[in-house]
């Protein structure tokens, strides 16, 4: 099948987080089994270009801000639609990775007037909003893509409600974020390092992780405490409380991780704590999985369930107390790390491996050309 994919923003920093590593990990896992996959984004403008890439064509064009404020929801991206609008029926289907932004929703308009078929996936980011515009907006793109789509594939039931709440017509399945089964990193030899990899975002909770290091500063005296990620919005902050717990670089914030590093420093640390709030299938928490690097995090994410059924993770309130203590636990009985590292391997080859991920969106896209592919 000739397939397109469109997510809102690539960069060499990652800034896009999760949704722009599972569409270029689709976009890879489909090409693998055979398929001619096209990935099309925004960029910085310097790097915008079209490059072969894990078997796949990526194309990227210069992102625009329109406004100073509003994060990603501000971006757009006029030639990626231009070219998007020649090329759309190029191809045999399409699949949208669904933001509030003038880049994918615009996108999705321009594939649904076209009539090739096409899936949403939102990642969790299309659900009840408080902003004013968002109303006008889902009005004039949301409501009718969703409405038009063959399906929007949710991670969680919770996911599956949000959509229908905004467009009741919504058509809604069931799709899962992978990664590649590797075998375990070494764990024997790794330096005392606790980890936040994220945006530095109030969703992510950054502060609750300064606020748990400052808790363990004494009570675990060698341990070191990193942040990773670039900002979007808490940065001043967070300089502010690293600076308030003096503890020099046993805690530091060292900025944006390439995301061909991820997997490094993910797998130098002992531990790996998400404070995070309300978010669906973080890719960080499945990247740390594979690795093997024992995962703390909190009861209100959707992959919480899963990873408390296998082992996979110690679950908490998202407080900065319960952090510490499942951190100290971590850090001080071998039996717990090693139960948490085998529930995570346990649980990306049972559920996670990317390889089934591709498998069934070969399948939802058949469907939708009935049958042939």
């Amino acid at each position: 099948m000739r397939i397109a994919h469109v997510v809102t923003y690539v960069s060499p920093d990652g800034a896009f987080g999760g949704p722009t590593r599972v569409a270029l990990g689709q976009a890879e896992a489909l090409a693998e089994i055979g398929h001619d996959v096209t990935v099309y984004a925004a960029a910085p403008p310097r790097l915008a270009q079209t490059v072969a890439r894990g078997g796949y064509t990526l194309r990227t064009f210069p992102a625009r801000r329109l406004a100073p404020l509003g994060g990603f929801a501000s971006l757009a991206a006029p030639s990626m639609l231009t070219a998007l609008r020649s090329d759309i029926t190029k191809f045999d289907v399409a699949h949208i990775h669904l933001a509030r932004d003038l880049v994918t929703l615009p996108a999705a308009h321009i594939v649904r007037r076209s009539h090739v078929p096409y899936v949403l996936q939102a990642h969790g980011m299309i659900d009840a909003s408080r902003n004013p515009l968002s109303g006008p907006l889902d009005a004039l793109l949301t409501k009718p893509v969703l409405r038009d789509a063959v399906v929007a594939l949710a991670l969680t039931d919770q996911e599956a409600l949000d959509l229908t709440g905004i467009q009741p017509l919504t058509r809604v399945g069931k799709i899962i974020n992978g990664v590649r089964v590797t075998d375990l990193r070494s764990y024997e030899n790794r330096e005392d390092l606790v980890l936040f990899l994220a945006r530095l975002a109030s969703r992510k909770r950054p502060l609750e992780f300064v606020k748990m290091a400052t808790q363990l500063r004494d009570r675990l005296p060698s341990t070191r405490f990193i942040l990773a990620g670039p900002d979007e919005g808490q940065g001043e902050a967070v300089r502010r409380a690293i600076s308030d717990a003096d503890m020099g670089d046993r805690l530091e914030w060292i900025g944006a991780v390439p995301p061909d590093s991820t997997d490094t420093i993910l797998s130098s640390a002992r531990v790996y704590v998400l404070p995070a709030v309300d978010e669906v299938f973080p890719m960080s928490i499945l990247e740390a999985l594979r690795v093997g690097t024992p995962v703390v995090t909190t009861d209100s994410l959707g992959i919480a369930p899963k990873c408390d059924h296998y082992g996979a993770a110690i679950i908490t309130d998202g407080t900065s107390t319960q952090l510490a203590n499942a951190v100290e636990r971590v850090l001080s009985d071998p039996r717990e790390s090693a139960r948490l590292r085998q529930g995570g391997l346990d649980f990306i080859r049972s559920e996670l491996d990317i390889t089934m991920v591709a498998h069934a969106l070969e399948s939802t896209y058949a469907s939708m050309l009935g049958g042939r592919g």
